[in-house]
């Protein structure tokens, strides 16, 4: 059994009231409940605790040493949490976060609602725009983290890959489309393409991947190029062509069947994610937590 808070608060309120009934009480447990805490906490120790006398329960020799260190314990965890409540009191001021177009639309959001959900005194902005635009803005310190989406950017920053997505190929849901998983490269080469701009972070992991499978992207049938991911999506609905898209931008689409998902054959096409940050820039409390929030699996990219 691993030793829970808990049941050392149920022993040290049984040890003071020297009632069960009255301990179960205080406690909001039932009886019965309180009793098989006492229990777990005697098969544990191997020891009896407490035993039956004229008024009510008493300790045994075993039962006073376990609630000397109990109470010692508690006290002890109670410092601890008040200090925890400090820390994350402390944990405010204003942040100026910066993050491309596809990871900010459809990611960043959601971890910072998290975020303020544990902090809620700090004040974020969130700043969504072009990768070249955002490395730019952390460089001019107009932002103090960026997410970007792409290839590890160079810069006199320190960069963390904290997370990677699976991209595919988007085809609208006629039925030409319909019942199929893979889309072959000469096939994709010939059909009308929409990208989104160069210099996205998106449109340089493609770029490389094609490349990498011996593909040129001078092959590739461009027939527009849309910087609203959102238009790109509405354009491949209509029938207009295919696109490229990593899949945490496509939950909605893919739930509704209005859009299809497909891998296309021979590439594997991945996208990274990076924060991004100056060290000089994440001094303050709020800073120095955001960053290591987006480190944990916990961040909860939408």
């Amino acid at each position: 059994m691993n030793m829970n808070i808990n049941l050392l608060k149920s022993f040290t309120t049984t040890a003071r009231t020297g009632r069960l009934t009255q301990a179960a009480e205080k406690l909001f447990l039932s009886q019965p409940a309180l009793t098989q805490q006492i229990k777990q906490l005697e098969n544990h120790f191997a020891l009896n605790l407490l035993e039956r006398c004229n008024r009510g329960v008493c300790l045994t020799e075993a039962g006073a040493l376990l609630n000397d260190y109990a109470r010692r314990i508690l006290a002890l965890y109670e410092e601890m949490e008040a200090e925890m409540d400090a820390m994350r009191a402390s944990v405010n001021g204003n942040l100026n976060v910066g993050a491309t177009s596809v990871v900010g639309g459809y990611a960043v959001p959601c971890s910072i609602f998290i975020f303020k959900e544990k902090f809620p005194q700090v004040n974020i902005k969130l700043k969504v725009g072009n990768r070249s635009q955002v490395i730019s803005d952390l460089q001019e310190n107009i932002i103090d983290v960026a997410v970007v989406e792409g290839e590890k950017p160079n810069g006199p920053f320190s960069v963390d890959e904290i997370a990677s997505d699976e991209v595919v190929v988007i085809a609208p849901s006629q039925k030409s489309w319909q019942g199929r998983n893979f889309i072959k490269i000469d096939e994709f080469i010939r059909q009308p393409l929409i990208m989104r701009e160069p210099g996205s972070g998106i449109r340089q992991t493609i770029e490389k991947c094609l490349l990498n499978a011996g593909i040129d992207k001078s092959k590739l049938n461009i027939v527009m190029e849309i910087s609203c991911v959102n238009s790109i999506k509405v354009a491949v609905e209509a029938g207009h062509g295919i696109s490229i898209m990593p899949k945490f931008a496509l939950k909605k689409e893919l739930h509704q069947g209005s859009l299809l998902a497909l891998k296309l054959e021979g590439v594997n096409l991945v996208l990274r994610i990076f924060l991004a940050y100056k060290n000089e820039k994440v001094k303050t409390n709020v800073a120095k937590a955001f960053v290591k929030f987006m480190h944990l699996p916990s961040r909860g990219f939408c």
